[in-house]
């Protein structure tokens, strides 16, 4: 699970940095909501990487979020997609 959570989690994008277009993606699971926040896992077919699974965090008010982890849709893909879910949504509840 290495390079699992992305160093620039939690911090504005670089005005230089291009934005990606905003897609809606249904999330496969939800895991939990914690200090205002919602924890999911989803499916993107459409990454450069072909597809994969994204453990996603955002507000619960409005409909942004942003990935913390993204994996290879596979088996150990998915195991390790449980496993960072469920510590981001522990890590909220001790935070609330």
């Amino acid at each position: 699970m290495t390079n699992v959570i992305r160093p620039t989690f939690g911090r504005p994008p670089q005005p230089d940095a291009e934005v990606p277009e905003e897609i809606a993606l249904e999330p496969l699971r939800i895991y939990g909501e914690a200090a205002g926040h919602v924890v999911a896992l989803v499916a993107d077919p459409g990454s450069p990487a072909g597809e994969v699974l994204k453990v996603v965090v955002g507000p619960l008010v409005g409909d942004r979020v942003e990935a913390v982890a993204v994996l290879p849709r596979t088996e150990a893909g998915e195991i390790d997609a449980e496993r960072v879910g469920m510590a981001v949504l522990r890590t909220l509840e001790m935070l609330e």
